[in-house]
């Protein structure tokens, strides 16, 4: 027995206010989503920064309103501290959520100097899988305080 139904929508019956931050998402270091997906250097696309422009466009596109960052299990066991500095000077460790190496070439840095060409919010999560409540302050007073401290 099939049963039939009829839906009508009209633009003008608002029935409550969407908050911008439903359209939210989140970054992972997983498969291709940050190295050769949003961060590409040397890619024919990609800006001084090693971004990949065509990303940012279809970010934009999109309406991404905030993106959550690191997102997804990567978070899990992520130290923070590994993605920020000279590039060269970070350390490559191994990535236990995905069984690959971690370069830490994308890091807090360069997510903020992304997230700012995306037109996103940007929202940090921080690693309570393996660390605590002091390494989620550190977070904080880097990503927040003046310069200058350590």
């Amino acid at each position: 027995m099939a049963l039939h139904g009829t839906i009508h929508l009209h633009p003008a019956h608002v029935v409550g206010p969407v908050r911008r931050r439903t359209f939210g998402s989140f970054v992972e270091h997983m498969a291709r989503c940050v190295y050769t997906g949003i961060y590409e250097p040397g890619h024919p696309l990609a800006d001084a920064d090693g971004l990949r422009t065509d990303v940012l466009a279809l970010t934009r596109e999109l309406g991404v309103s905030s993106v959550r960052y690191p997102g997804g299990n990567f978070v899990s066991g992520y130290l923070w501290e590994d993605g920020v500095g000279p590039v060269e000077q970070r350390p490559r460790r191994l990535e236990l959520a995905w069984h690959s190496t971690e370069t830490n070439a994308f890091g807090l840095d360069e997510f903020m100097t992304w997230a700012d060409k995306a037109q996103v919010e940007p929202m940090s999560a921080v690693n309570l899988g393996t660390r605590g409540t002091q390494e989620a302050l550190d977070v904080l007073e880097y990503t927040n305080a003046p310069t200058g401290t350590a």
